[in-house]
């Protein structure tokens, strides 16, 4: 699963956050297509939330793209650093997300203990962060002649279950027929029913985390800081030592080469 921080809304702007809980499962592919992107590489690991901007049927979006953890893991399992950047991303897009992305590869079993996953991962975020997510499941071509209702129905409790926490508002793509501008302009459309829902307004990103993150960071950096400079001091220390053994087995052999010259004389 993957999260995306979707649009942030001004006038005709939105700002889209995709949040995909799972690696791996064409989150990035998906946000290439609703901007438009067909020069950047899919597959490669998002290590760091991103924000990209761009325009679609008049409309800026604001789209910011961050790490996704691996499926089934809680969220006691995931690095701390992969944490901070799903927290951090949503201090990218000023004052805040209007919807959230979350998203699902259709190609794959949805369990109890992918659901708690996803949900100890997306409630890092805070309160009301369900109201503004909408899923997307990727990989639709996987469904066959199968609609996504029936996909939905088939992997019982779990999936159910996530998908009436965000208000039973999801959406299937074909990443392999990105061509089809239908399937995002659908998406367009629900994305603009859940911001229009909340009443226009923005996720509004708790300033304690933020502060949380800043501090977390500032001591990142003392503690690298403070690493920096006593392997800097090991260093001369070591050096000088080093320096110390040569002058010392430099004076040895001038004393031997003496004692050789002395005794030859005689």
């Amino acid at each position: 699963v993957q999260y995306f921080n979707v649009l942030n809304m001004l006038m005709n702007s939105i700002t889209t956050y995709f949040h995909c809980p799972f690696r791996n499962v064409g989150k990035t592919s998906v946000g290439n297509t609703i901007l438009g992107y067909k020069d950047q590489e899919d597959g490669k690991r998002t290590p760091k939330s991103v924000a990209c901007r761009g325009f679609v049927a008049k409309t800026e979006i604001i789209l910011v793209d961050t790490p996704g953890w691996w499926k089934g893991f809680p969220v006691f399992d995931t690095p701390e650093a992969i944490k901070d950047e799903l927290m951090r991303s949503m201090f990218l897009c000023p004052p805040g997300p209007h919807v959230f992305i979350l998203v699902i590869d259709a190609d794959a079993s949805f369990n109890a203990k992918h659901l708690d996953a996803v949900t100890s991962h997306v409630e890092l975020l805070g309160d009301g962060v369900w109201r503004h997510t909408i899923i997307v499941f990727t990989r639709g071509d996987w469904l066959g002649t199968n609609s996504i209702e029936q996909y939905i129905e088939g992997e019982g409790e779990a999936l159910q279950s996530l998908v009436e926490q965000c208000g039973n508002r999801y959406h299937v793509v074909d990443n392999k027929n990105a061509s089809d501008g239908t399937q995002i302009s659908e998406l367009l459309e629900k994305i603009t029913e859940t911001v229009a829902a909340n009443g226009w307004s923005y996720f509004v990103p708790d300033q304690q985390i933020f502060q949380t993150l800043e501090e977390r960071r500032r001591k990142v950096k003392e503690g690298a800081m403070l690493r920096q400079s006593q392997v800097k001091a090991t260093r001369e220390s070591l050096g000088g030592m080093l320096h110390y053994h040569i002058a010392s087995v430099s004076q040895v052999k001038t004393c031997r080469n003496v004692r050789a010259v002395s005794t030859h004389s005689y």
